[in-house]
């Protein structure tokens, strides 16, 4: 059985949701300290033996340190994690306020392609873009996949500087070689029909990385482009101190491809 649960931070004029999962008696991804009480809450109602990470952001692990020290179970993560995760993190203001800072903890990583839990077989599929160490869970069989942050939502319109569009694509093409409908996504929830989703964001990507690089092709520069395409801030990117935003999806094409 897969039991999801939403979490939700709010501050002054923005809210966030956080959704974490459990399958069986595995923890996937351990939400942020922000929001540490509920997270306790539901980790002490179920047997926990197992936790997988997606991969290593704040608001994915920053309950991890806790479970490392009162439940002592292994905790999995990709390899180009781990390091990350035996650090404190320092996190730019904006992140710091939505999800607190992580201490530090020490996850294994995966060491195998495969992860079993009783009722399911994943395979772990390496889906980098969003950040280098992230990772998908897929069970062809039942249909499911346990996305992290690789979906989100279908049609974005800017993305972090850490983030790589190219890269995106190339990971939403890898998972959508495999058989599944159903996602987990960690900011959308439980997603019936989120293999459509999922296709709709990699053509979206896809049609946006063609327009960038012809606009480029012909002369326009990035900040031309940006105006063209992607003329609209958003409340967050204001936030973020634009750490997120469309210049960053701009250059990452024409930067990447």
């Amino acid at each position: 059985m897969i039991k999801t649960f939403k979490l939700v931070r709010k501050i002054p004029g923005q809210k966030m949701h956080v959704y974490i999962t459990i399958v069986g008696d595995t923890l996937v991804d351990t939400g942020p300290y922000s929001l540490h009480k509920q997270v306790k809450n539901i980790v002490k109602e179920h047997q926990i033996r197992n936790v997988i990470h997606t991969h290593h952001h704040e608001d994915h692990t920053g309950n991890s340190p806790w479970i490392e020290e009162h439940l002592m179970v292994p905790q999995w993560i990709h390899k180009d994690g781990v390091t990350k995760c035996m650090n404190n993190t320092k996190l730019p203001f904006y992140r710091s306020v939505f999800w607190n800072n992580r201490k530090s903890f020490n996850p294994m990583k995966f060491e195998s392609s495969e992860f079993h839990t009783k009722e399911h077989t994943f395979k772990i599929l390496h889906t980098p873009g969003h950040s280098d160490d992230h990772v998908i869970f897929i069970d062809e069989e039942k249909g499911i996949c346990l996305s992290g942050d690789l979906y989100l939502y279908h049609s974005p319109t800017s993305h972090f500087s850490f983030e790589s569009v190219p890269e995106l694509i190339h990971s939403l093409n890898k998972a959508l070689n495999y058989n599944f409908q159903e996602i987990y996504c960690s900011h959308g929830g439980y997603l019936p029909n989120g293999r459509r989703l999922m296709e709709r964001k990699r053509d979206y990507l896809l049609n946006l990385q063609e327009k960038v690089l012809t606009h480029f092709q012909k002369g326009m520069s990035p900040a031309e482009i940006r105006e063209m395409l992607l003329p609209k801030n958003k409340a967050f990117q204001y936030l973020s101190g634009f750490e997120n935003s469309p210049m960053h999806t701009i250059r990452s094409i024409i930067e990447h491809t």
